[in-house]
């Protein structure tokens, strides 16, 4: 089995109804200024174009409103379960943050990590140019099967 670190990997992430919302509202609101992004495009590109300080400082934000919080964390059930090839960069990008965190006694996984950005992502039409950017930098993969078949990796 080789190690190729071109490969993308498949990672998953739990979402709560106010994500989903969310990540709904970005993809309209990029599709509508011109951006040819499905949801997976607009995480991969929230994940490759937000720097793991934003990341950390979008966690502890979070981590803040739940410990403020009485009773549960969230109140609703998992509303969808987004899968994102992702290169492993991003991957060893998001661990990074989540070591961060952890320095600084937080628990947090990958989703935690993402669906933070995602809350505090700005609003389309202020990363819009960039998103574009991104879309021509790493275009999007054909839905069909390719030579380079993405890895599994568990959900997060």
């Amino acid at each position: 089995m080789s190690s190729d670190t071109s490969v993308p990997i498949k990672v998953s992430f739990s979402f709560y109804p106010s994500d989903v919302e969310a990540l709904n509202t970005q993809t309209l609101g990029l599709r509508r200024l011109g951006a040819a992004v499905r949801r997976g495009t607009v995480l991969r590109a929230l994940i490759e174009l937000t720097s793991e300080t934003e990341m950390f400082a979008a966690a502890v934000l979070l981590h803040r409103d739940y410990a403020a919080k009485t009773g549960p964390r969230e109140t609703d059930n998992i509303a969808d379960i987004p899968t994102v090839d992702l290169p492993p960069r991003l991957i060893e990008k998001l661990d990074r943050v989540i070591t961060d965190l952890a320095d600084k006694n937080i628990t947090a996984n990958r989703a935690y990590v993402v669906r933070a950005t995602l809350r505090t992502a700005p609003k389309p039409a202020s990363w819009a140019p960039a998103v574009k950017k991104f879309l021509r930098d790493f275009p999007r993969r054909p839905r069909t099967k390719s030579a380079a078949k993405p890895k599994r990796h568990g959900k997060s």
